[in-house]
């Protein structure tokens, strides 16, 4: 029998992360979000650290070039993505493993593409927010100012959307990609919650 995996995609700031653990707790179910880094670490043969470096919310990456730039800048390049295609590679591995073992939430790291491509059915959410209310959200949570909240939220979401356009077949943020978008000004985290488990349940 198939498992029931929710798949939550969502803008930096939004409150994706804490929607997706209210809605694990509201079903008893497990929510997996930093320690699916831990084990594709495991899993790649990587450090951690090596992981979180090519994670979907990374940093743009940033090196440095001598002598013929072109052909360095090309060898980097293929360094760059051989290394986070093995990220990649060892995440959709225990997403797979994680959605034929159980019940579960997974946020982000493309689930909801990786399951479907493999056959799978998962609930595919998108949580967004209004520019001011993921500004205040990220600026309490990172004591920064809500201009500098701003720039963090568009940085980020502009390497998730990277990310997933790169892996998945379909677009980051688009509805075709989702089963469900969410607005998390609207509903509130428990409110949104609400309306993922109820929509989760009908689908069993």
């Amino acid at each position: 029998m198939e498992k029931m995996v929710i798949c939550i995609g969502r803008q930096y700031g939004s409150g994706g992360r804490e929607i997706g653990e209210a809605v694990a707790k509201k079903l008893g179910i497990a929510c997996y979000d930093k320690c699916l880094i831990q084990k594709a670490a495991r899993e790649a043969g990587l450090s951690e650290n090596a992981v979180a470096e090519y994670d979907e919310q990374g940093e743009e990456p940033v090196f440095a070039v001598s002598g013929d730039p072109f052909a360095d800048s090309a060898a980097l390049s293929e360094a760059f993505y051989s290394e986070e295609t093995r990220v990649f590679d060892a995440e959709r591995r225990v997403i797979l493993e994680l959605a034929q073992k159980e019940s579960c939430v997974i946020i982000g790291r493309c689930a909801s593409a990786i399951l479907r491509s493999a056959g799978l059915h998962p609930l595919s959410v998108f949580i967004y927010a209004d520019a001011a209310d993921r500004a205040k959200r990220i600026a309490a949570r990172n004591a920064l100012g809500e201009k500098q909240a701003m720039h963090k939220a568009q940085k980020v979401d502009r390497m998730r959307r990277r990310h997933f356009d790169f892996y998945a077949d379909t677009l980051w943020g688009e509805p075709e990609s989702y089963d469900l978008m969410l607005s998390s000004g609207e509903y509130g985290i428990d409110g949104a919650a609400e309306i993922i488990a109820r929509a989760a349940a009908l689908r069993k």
